[in-house]
């Protein structure tokens, strides 16, 4: 009962000090804030700070501690049909369908800055090795095929990503990531090319 009570109270904390990070990012940008100031925004050290994150840019894009977990489950209620793309895409539009709208904000906002360009894009890797997983799983005789289509799915989500106005909402980019997917023509393991 402690233990869970302990673990409880850690993840609290770690989303006090990402919800911190998100929002005074987003009121100063991100060469404005420093990690005393997100200390304090939630109510700890800096000292407990870098108990939770190496960086201030891990405390934006670091993926959530039950992202795994979350993931996981997706991977695993995913619909098993005769189109394995089909099934992929459900697993990919429920996750855009998850996270909090303002975090893509901040994501963009920090992207555009140029200082941290290239960090926005690597928060989805850990998708794209939970589908390739699941890819894995689904075609354990195909390697090569279970690849691409993670590696597919992921590219179609970063394009969508890229893609976006932040100035508009955040279903704005659910209706991206879903017109991405949709767009992709997948070959079916097992059948010749023409």
């Amino acid at each position: 009962m402690e233990q869970v009570a302990r673990q409880s109270s850690r993840l609290a904390t770690w989303h006090a000090l990402r919800e911190a990070t998100l929002r005074l990012v987003a009121e100063r940008g991100f060469a404005a804030v420093t990690v005393d100031d997100v200390a304090a925004a939630a109510g700890t050290s800096r000292r407990t700070f870098f108990n939770y994150f190496p960086t201030k840019a891990a405390a934006l894009f670091d993926p959530e501690p039950e992202l795994a977990g979350r993931l996981q489950r997706l991977t695993e209620e995913a619909p098993v049909t005769d189109d394995a793309w089909a099934d992929l895409c459900w697993i990919c539009a429920s996750f855009v369908r998850w996270g909090p709208p303002d975090t893509l904000h901040v994501y963009r906002q920090v992207a555009e800055s140029g200082e941290l360009s290239d960090y926005p894009v690597q928060i989805h890797r850990h998708l794209e090795e939970a589908l390739e997983a699941w890819a894995a799983r689904r075609f354990p005789g195909d390697p090569l095929h279970a690849r691409q289509l993670a590696a597919t799915a992921g590219a179609a989500l970063v394009a969508a990503f890229r893609t976006w106005d932040p100035a508009t909402p955040a279903g704005e980019f659910v209706r991206l990531a879903d017109r991405a997917l949709a767009a992709v023509t997948v070959r079916r393991a097992g059948t010749e090319e023409t």
